[in-house]
């Protein structure tokens, strides 16, 4: 089919059914995202809105009427409790808003419970085209036209109905192919390259985990990629290691890190020719605490917190979402770029000392290591650490054992376990637990 007919067509659909959301994105596209000070101006007034709703009309929150909204300092803000998965999980009778009044467009969603019991929410269309919105908007930040073919190497097993074929009507107008990555094999990566190299997209958007596996496959047995495309990743951090094999892969591709959640929608993003991750100041407020819940400065790793912006119904305000990231700005209220995603919370292993390995120092010890497929790492308590492992044709005891002293050597007195596997299996959501601690600390 004719290029500028597909574009045209796309461009129809998406401005017929999506109005709201390109609308959102085109007027992103207007403001400068680096522009701190009035993009602060712009969330803190949408802020207010959000704490005058909550209030007034959420009864969780009608006991916080104190606070000065009017001259809302961070200091003021801070008098808002932190909220978590276990008080949404006793309280959510009493975090919603009676007084809604388009109850039509709200819906319920849920967290993909990557370590334990998935947490359930509401949200409004409201949220999701404002979520939408920015996510074009990251788009275009990182030079791809909206309505350009695209691949996304996606698959979850609560959308699996979704996903049946890489084809139907609703993909093919908005010039979108989904290659399910929920299951991968050498057979099913070989088939998918092929796809590619016919589809030749000019964007892909993919799960970190399931385009690191296809490009450690293109990389290993030169496979001739026949186009360059912009790659997005998502689901979990971009270490340096994938993106180094993802840019190998496609051609010295621009790879660049999406962050994203169900709670949130979109976060913050990669932008090219830029360092560090743009917080989507319209959809969300972002804090980054440490374990006491102080703010912490600019280059200090801590706690993720958001507050959405865009949904009235059921806000989440100061919500610990779990995630860790670096605080790359100097803003005094709130935090509108990250130096990195780090990870999960519990994406760090606990020492006796009280201290915590980050997880990029185990990914390091296995990433590009011929004999090793895939991989996890599982404290199971201070004294054990269960690793998985997936051997490739090329595995080696030697390589094993020098990973396995060097993590001896870094937590001390643990006892180390080690099972082979076929797979490491996925979460709910499709996404790979490289490290995680399951000491409640």
């Amino acid at each position: 089919m004719d290029n500028f007919f597909r574009k045209t067509l796309v461009f129809l659909y998406k401005n017929t059914f999506n109005k709201k959301q390109v609308l959102i994105h085109n007027e992103l596209k207007s403001r400068d995202i680096s522009n701190f000070v009035e993009n602060n101006k712009y969330q803190k007034s949408k802020l207010v809105k959000v704490l005058e709703t909550a209030f007034r009309d959420i009864e969780y929150y009608k006991g916080l009427h104190f606070i000065n909204l009017k001259q809302l300092t961070y200091s003021e803000f801070q008098k808002v409790p932190i909220m978590s998965k276990d008080i949404i999980r006793e309280n959510s009778h009493f975090l919603v808003n009676p007084n809604y009044k388009k109850m039509s467009d709200v819906y319920k969603n849920s967290s993909g419970g990557s370590t334990g019991e998935p947490l359930e929410f509401y949200q409004t269309k409201d949220q999701s085209n404002n979520g939408m919105g920015s996510y074009l908007y990251s788009m275009y930040l990182n030079k791809i036209n909206i309505y350009e073919s695209s691949v996304d190497l996606w698959g979850a097993l609560r959308d699996m109905h979704e996903m049946k074929s890489t084809f139907s009507f609703k993909f093919f107008v908005k010039n979108s192919t989904v290659l399910n990555t929920f299951i991968l094999s050498d057979d099913i990566i070989e088939n998918y390259i092929q796809n590619l190299n016919k589809i030749r997209p000019k964007y892909i958007k993919a799960y970190v985990h399931s385009i690191y596996a296809i490009a450690k496959f293109i990389n290993k047995n030169k496979i001739k990629i026949n186009f360059t495309p912009v790659v997005q990743t998502t689901t979990g951090p971009l270490y340096p290691e994938i993106r180094t094999e993802i840019k190998k892969a496609f051609n010295d591709a621009h790879v660049y890190n999406f962050y994203g959640s169900r709670e949130g929608s979109a976060i913050a993003s990669e932008i090219y020719d830029l360092e560090g991750l743009f917080v989507f100041y319209n959809n969300v407020f972002v804090e980054i605490l440490d374990d006491n819940d102080v703010p912490v400065d600019q280059g200090v790793e801590g706690n993720i917190v958001i507050t959405t912006l865009n949904n009235f119904y059921m806000p989440l305000i100061r919500y610990k979402i779990g995630d860790r990231g670096i605080k790359g700005d100097d803003c005094e209220f709130g935090t509108l770029k990250l130096d990195n995603v780090t990870g999960r919370t519990l994406g760090v292993i606990h020492k006796r000392d009280k201290t915590r390995v980050d997880g990029q120092f185990f990914t390091s010890l296995f990433f590009n290591k011929d004999g090793i497929k895939n991989f996890q790492i599982i404290q199971k308590s201070m004294e054990v650490i269960e690793i998985k492992i997936v051997k490739s044709s090329k595995y080696s005891m030697l390589q094993l054992n020098e990973i396995v002293e060097k993590i001896e050597n870094e937590l001390g007195d643990v006892k180390i376990h080690i099972e082979f596997k076929d797979q490491i299996n996925l979460t709910a959501t499709g996404k790979i637990m490289y490290v995680y601690s399951e000491l409640d600390v």
